[in-house]
């Protein structure tokens, strides 16, 4: 409030009704929070109503909150703060009622969506957004015009859903169906055979079984569990290929999948039976007894 009080104003929400915001809850936020840091629209907001802001000290807390010329917002600077830090920052979603955080660890999601009250919602990557995808992973912008939804069960970890397309992971995972990961922060934590979301340079985005040989070899293997190893080989990538991984959790199927052919052979021997049966029962007595003598 060391600033808003060099304008005459005392508390919180007439600072927000300073800068024009509907809502003072975002800087409510940053108050709660010592060690957040506020976003990019914020320090413009603050820099274009504060003019002589010091806006290194704004972000560090380092020098004097003013400065004698007159300071402004740079677009090389807004490039470099918004540039994933170790805090979270908060970005308003004007359009769905929902606030953009920014973040950062080494393979944590760069941006995640939150309702509200700050809680995270899982925003839905659909297969036609999946090549936009790589570059707007880390874009506000693009994350918050992502489909969004509430899952209960799924709370306090940031999740993402994917649409799946593809045959290389049936008969467990089918084209169509909605994969659902918990995001991973470091490649280590890769379990042997586990189902992982993979967002990769290369191949864009794959769900895949992972092995870990990252301490052997230097490699993650990839894995298709479709038998059909000719079209669907496993593979071996290189850890700097990863953007971003999510521990699969639960699917949400749209159609009831084909059973495999194993399933198929065994309903077809006992739809056979069941005919079998069904014309014994009506043979006459007599028939029964010739053939019971036979």
């Amino acid at each position: 409030m060391q600033v808003a009080e060099s304008k005459g104003i005392k508390n919180i929400p007439d600072l927000a009704n300073y800068l024009g915001y509907d809502s003072a809850e975002k800087l409510y936020r940053l108050k709660r929070d010592q060690e957040a840091k506020p976003s990019v629209d914020i320090i413009v907001d603050f820099s274009n109503k504060f003019e002589d802001l010091n806006v290194r000290w704004f972000l560090t807390g380092k020098g004097n909150a003013f400065q004698i010329a007159s300071n402004y917002v740079s677009d090389s600077f807004i490039s470099e703060v918004s540039e994933p830090s170790s805090h979270y920052g908060l970005k308003p979603n004007k359009n769905k009622g929902k606030d953009i955080s920014v973040g950062v660890a080494p393979l944590l999601p760069k941006v995640v969506t939150v309702d509200n009250n700050n809680n995270e919602v899982i925003a839905l990557v659909p297969h036609k957004a999946a090549a936009g995808y790589l570059n707007g992973y880390a874009d506000p912008e693009f994350i918050e015009n992502l489909p969004s939804f509430n899952l209960p069960g799924f709370a306090g970890h940031s999740h993402r859903a994917f649409e799946v397309r593809g045959q290389s992971m049936l008969p467990t995972h089918h084209s169509g169906s909605i994969a659902i990961g918990r995001a991973v922060e470091n490649l280590d934590d890769i379990r042997d055979r586990r189902v992982y979301i993979i967002v990769t340079k290369a191949d864009g985005i794959v769900l895949k079984r992972v092995l870990n040989r990252l301490k052997q070899d230097g490699k993650l293997i990839l894995m298709s569990d479709n038998d059909n190893k000719t079209d669907y080989p496993n593979y071996p990538i290189d850890p700097e290929e990863v953007l971003e991984l999510w521990y699969w959790r639960a699917s949400i199927i749209r159609e009831s999948p084909e059973p495999g052919n194993l399933y198929n052979r065994i309903n077809d021997m006992e739809g056979r039976l069941t005919l079998l049966q069904n014309q014994l029962s009506h043979l006459s007595p007599q028939n029964k007894l010739i053939n019971g003598n036979g």
